[in-house]
């Protein structure tokens, strides 16, 4: 409880002068609403005087209820706009700041989270702690000015009467607090059961085409609907708590009117109460209603608000891949590759895997150099790619860039001097143009993305479009071809080129005539300093200055395409097997 209660100190602290006007305001809304009453007393006792004399009276204390109620409709309005903008804020803030967070974390995290969980988490998570610093912390404070105000009142008119208005507050006070217990286990519930449903449906949604494909709609259907019907089993034993207790605090007003009507008028009756202190008092006891009503919904709001709080907490909470790693000076990065990179030893094993992907790479690519990687299905060569670019992270001594140890370096230092255009391309739902320039930040620079486009061999295919460069490519980039898709992804990659630039199979959906338009303009305009390419191809391999050859995670051969053609069976392999198809 008290690390939920940090954790909302610390959102709420930077926006307490917003709290401390909302706390004014809602104290004179406190002080006019318990004043009307009042007036209203004065008001029936010079009706029931029948004197002409006491007309005047009449009329000033109803001007008196006039301003009043006015005053309170505006004092009311600030109160709230004074706390819920403040809680819009913090679910901003908390928002970017869980987006940085989970930015942070490796490949580990989103092995055992899907996205449609931590999409959960984001949505409706974060929802409960607005709900908190915005509603609820108006209702704590209304609570407090009422049920220290209202009450004082009450006791001065009549303290026996108040103590018998007690009585029902405490009683139903008693079940509602009994019913709440119950919610919030099933609060908790039903979250978990959102989040797996989220999961699913974002996960047969990206995969929509191999359900098609397969004819197994009906089984992913069958799977939607089990997460989904577990959800409604929480939420309706939610809302039947909720239909018991909410009519229960509903007619508490009622409940304390027939007492104050009961007692009240024995008091009428007896000469120690007036007909208008009777209709004060009445009014005093349905504004004691209002906050123990509050009372229910904050306990209500903080409950799942804690619920929330607790899951963003697991996420906020963890340590990212390089928390403990200090960023590099801006000059260091600039000159990181400038000797550039080797491997000793190098040995990967996933956290989750049995064995060594990667065993005993020993390798050195120097500037200037256009190296190849190549080997079977499975032997490692993405691996090795996510290895380079710092998506993954070595083994202190195993990778260095010059002289520096990729094992100390943060990711996001390693991937300004790292650009890669991997095998799974990701396209967002935005322009042609926009795509390409998200390797600069969004700097869109007309001269520099129309070079990349002719560079990457899309400038024809784009004259096409009838929109050019503002084409807008869809969710994933689902208007467009997947040869399309890759060459969008190698021009962000020439947009915005590094020290390294590493190309994991990008020629694997290309016709051969644009295979050697790309070729051309890899190898001759030098887009950077060091270049990589994972292929298999020999049209692509021959002309590197070396290639590695890897199967079943070692390096079995390394050389010129010549050298390679003598020494490596699998090399040799496929350049029989691709001269004798013709490619």
């Amino acid at each position: 409880m008290w690390s939920k209660l940090k954790f909302l100190l610390r959102y709420t602290h930077r926006y307490r002068w917003w709290y401390a006007g909302g706390i004014v305001f809602l104290a004179l809304t406190i002080w006019a609403s318990v004043t009307i009453p009042e007036y209203i007393q004065k008001s029936i006792d010079a009706i029931a005087l029948g004197r002409v004399d006491s007309s005047g009276d009449f009329y000033q204390y109803v001007g008196l209820i006039l301003l009043l109620a006015l005053g309170l409709m505006v004092v009311r309005s600030l109160s709230r706009v004074l706390f819920f903008v403040p809680g819009r804020l913090v679910e901003r803030q908390l928002k970017g700041e869980m987006f940085r967070k989970l930015s942070t974390f490796g490949k580990a995290y989103y092995d055992a989270n899907s996205s449609g969980s931590i999409i959960s988490r984001i949505n409706n998570d974060i929802n409960g702690v607005r709900m908190i610093t915005g509603f609820g912390l108006l209702q704590i404070g209304n609570i407090l000015f009422s049920l220290s105000v209202t009450p004082y009142k009450m006791w001065a008119m009549s303290p026996t009467l108040t103590l018998y208005c007690m009585v029902p507050l405490v009683v139903i006070f008693i079940i509602v607090r009994f019913g709440m217990v119950i919610m919030v286990k099933n609060t908790h519930l039903r979250m978990e059961a959102l989040q797996r449903l989220s999961g699913r449906t974002v996960s047969f949604l990206s995969g929509n085409a191999v359900i098609k494909s397969y004819n197994i709609h009906h089984w992913a259907e069958d799977k939607v609907e089990e997460e989904n019907v577990s959800l409604l089993g929480f939420t309706l034993k939610i809302a039947w708590i909720r239909s018991f207790i909410m009519p229960l605090l509903g007619s508490m007003e009622q409940v304390l009117k027939i007492v104050v009507l009961f007692a009240g008028g024995l008091l009428v009756i007896s000469g120690e109460f007036t007909i208008g202190q009777l209709t004060e008092y009445i009014a005093y006891a349905a504004l004691l209603t209002h906050p123990i009503m509050g009372l229910g919904w904050v306990l209500t709001v903080f409950q799942q608000g804690f619920v929330g709080i607790t899951s963003i907490q697991t996420i906020m909470n963890r340590k990212g891949e390089d928390d403990d790693k200090p960023a590099l000076a801006a000059e260091q990065k600039a000159h990181l590759l400038d000797e550039g990179l080797h491997a000793t030893d190098l040995t990967f094993q996933y956290h989750n895997g049995d064995a060594p992907v990667l065993k005993d790479l020993n390798f050195r690519i120097k500037p200037g150099q256009v190296v190849g990687i190549t080997g079977p299905l499975g032997a490692g060569k993405s691996t090795l790619v996510n290895l380079l670019n710092g998506y993954l992270k070595p083994e202190a001594g195993q990778l260095f860039y010059g002289a520096t140890d990729a094992a100390g370096l943060r990711g996001q230092d390693v991937r300004t001097r790292v650009r890669t255009v991997s095998q799974d391309v990701f396209l967002f739902s935005d322009t042609v143009e926009n795509n390409i320039a998200f390797g600069k930040d969004l700097q869109v620079d007309p001269p520099e993305i129309k070079k990349a486009v002719f560079r990457s061999a899309l400038a024809d295919e784009l004259d096409r479009f009838p929109k050019k460069e503002q084409t807008m490519v869809g969710e994933k980039g689902i208007m467009l071809s997947g040869g399309q898709k890759q060459r969008i992804s190698l021009a962000r990659a020439l947009y915005a080129p590094g020290q390294l630039l590493v190309l994991d199979d990008v020629f694997s959906a290309v016709d051969a005539d644009t295979e050697r338009f790309l070729i051309k303009q890899l190898f001759d305009n030098k887009v950077a300093s060091m270049l990589v390419l994972v292929s298999n191809r020999m049209s692509v391999l021959e002309r590197c200055d070396f290639n590695l050859v890897l199967e079943d995670g070692r390096l079995t051969a390394m050389g010129t395409h010549e050298e390679l053609l003598q020494k490596s069976d699998f090399y040799r392999t496929t350049q029989k097997v691709q001269e004798g198809g013709g490619q």
